[in-house]
């Protein structure tokens, strides 16, 4: 007999939503995905070190003029349909296997194509290096999209432990593949294989962490069941995997300035992941199966916004703080120049966990047309950016985006409210504690900046970590100290949760 909300296994014709102890469910899927991402971010950290250290600016643009090309051409595979088959309410083996077969067919003609074009790539934006790289990057197209369909499977049954395992096996890989290969003289060759490397292990944990397999038929009825939210999601994905911004830098600009560009959008990347990372494995799933109970996703949201902005501000406002000391001693003196781009990013970051929560909110209420418009128009005004202002440097270009986010992230919030039925006053407030704590922190670390005797760098720079974190957490104690006990609290399974 199965157990209070345990669902029916996943080799069966239904695949329905987790309806019992949901509350728990996603708390357990924020823990397991915060605490296995943990050690994915520490990996991703070392190597990304690692690799900085060995490569230059104009190398490591290389490469990720080379990824950005392979997520360009993977922009237009159906990948929103794993998307459709979490929000979907009644989903039958049929659509799964429908929705597998279209992710390989795509992805394989996608492959083919981007071969086609590899020469006529390189010739154009004048990288004879794309030639052998891309073939080899691209190859993360086919991996990518056959892991869609088991991940989603994974993301709707509310498994977030093995999404968790699947992440840091993924992480681990990619590790293995390029300390290696980075420390034998391959370069560039230890990152591009890397990545592969990271793809193939992502989709071999997924498709064996269910018990789904695919049958050789497909079904066209089933497809067409799911292709209005499958279209509309994976035209977001589209707009979000383009990456213009770096293709423009790259070709307008350079390796070396695309280098920098892609180091401080990595550092940015790696803090996201680890403290947004568990919030996207758990809220869409969440927000999805209370599409019929008002009160509790309004509830769920608000403590979400809460959580996540808690969390955030101080890391990406520390950061900012510190980065023209961190950067060299940690990665070396030849990406200082990053540094400016780097706090322009953490700018960025203030939102980005917010921005995740809002994504959940907006898709999982079916309103994936209107945030593919939304962020449509903000690649849209990137790439108006970069044409505008990459005459004045990488810097400019990056906080001239920082400034472009910031002034486009009110339209998301409109929204926001709108589903919620809920005041500005009342969404603004889950900040205000936050943030008063963050300016606070920012007054303790640059008075004991200048105040503190100068040491050994590594010294001054522990010191204001300590000091920075010391006065953040006291002031939020002082202020939401009750908040943060109730979700402790949750937790710890202590009390009522709601389903």
């Amino acid at each position: 007999m199965l157990a209070d909300g345990e669902q029916k296994p996943q080799d069966g014709s239904s695949f329905g939503h987790l309806r019992a102890g949901r509350a728990r469910a996603a708390v357990r899927g924020v823990i397991w995905a915060g605490l296995n991402g943990f050690a994915p971010a520490v990996v991703a950290a070392g190597v990304f070190t690692l690799t900085s250290r060995y490569l230059t600016p104009a190398e490591y643009g290389l490469v990720m003029l080379a990824a950005s090309i392979s997520f360009f051409a993977s922009a237009i595979a159906p990948a929103g349909f794993g998307d459709a088959l979490i929000q979907r309410q009644d989903v039958a083996k049929r659509h799964v296997d429908a929705v597998f077969w279209l992710c390989i067919g795509t992805a394989l003609a996608i492959y083919g194509g981007l071969l086609l074009l590899t020469p006529l790539l390189a010739k154009f934006l004048g990288q004879a290096g794309l030639l052998t790289l891309i073939p080899v990057v691209g190859l993360r197209v086919i991996f990518d999209q056959a892991a869609i369909v088991p991940g989603s499977l994974l993301a709707r049954s509310m498994s977030f432990d093995k999404i968790a395992l699947r992440t840091t096996v993924a992480s681990l890989v990619s590790a293995a593949v390029c300390v290696p290969l980075l420390l034998m003289g391959y370069g560039v060759w230890a990152l591009a294989l890397s990545f592969v490397a990271g793809s193939i292990a992502t989709f071999l944990a997924s498709f064996l962490s269910v018990t789904w397999r695919p049958a050789l038929s497909f079904s066209l009825k089933s497809l067409r069941e799911v292709a209005r939210y499958g279209a509309f999601a994976s035209g977001t994905r589209t707009v979000q995997l383009l990456n213009v911004d770096q293709l423009l830098i790259g070709w307008l600009m350079g390796t070396a300035p695309l280098g920098i560009f892609g180091f401080a959008r990595r550092i940015y990347q790696i803090l996201n992941d680890l403290i947004a990372g568990a919030l996207r494995a758990v809220s869409f799933t969440m927000l999805s199966s209370l599409q019929t109970e008002h009160e509790k996703l309004k509830e769920t949201y608000l403590f979400a916004t809460f959580a996540s902005s808690a969390f955030s501000f101080p890391v990406f406002v520390g950061l900012a703080l510190i980065a023209g000391d961190l950067v060299p001693l940690v990665f070396g003196s030849h990406w200082a120049e990053a540094v400016p781009a780097l706090q322009a990013f953490c700018a960025i970051g203030l939102l980005s966990c917010i921005g995740v929560l809002q994504s959940s909110l907006i898709t999982s209420q079916g309103k994936v047309g209107w945030w593919m418009s939304y962020q449509a128009a903000q690649q849209i005004l990137s790439a108006v950016v970069v044409l505008a202002l990459f005459r004045f440097g990488i810097t400019t270009v990056v906080v001239a985006m920082a400034v472009k986010t910031l002034l486009a992230w009110p339209v998301s919030v409109g929204l926001t409210l709108r589903i919620l039925r809920l005041g500005a006053f009342a969404y603004a407030r889950q900040f205000v504690a936050p943030t008063v704590a963050s300016l606070l922190m920012v007054a303790g670390v640059l008075a004991v900046r200048y105040t503190m005797p100068e040491t050994h760098s590594v010294v001054n720079l522990a010191v204001e970590v300590l000091t920075g974190a010391v006065v953040y957490v006291a002031v939020l104690l002082a202020m939401v100290g009750r908040r943060l006990l109730r979700m402790r609290d949750l937790i710890m399974k202590r009390g009522a949760v709601p389903s």
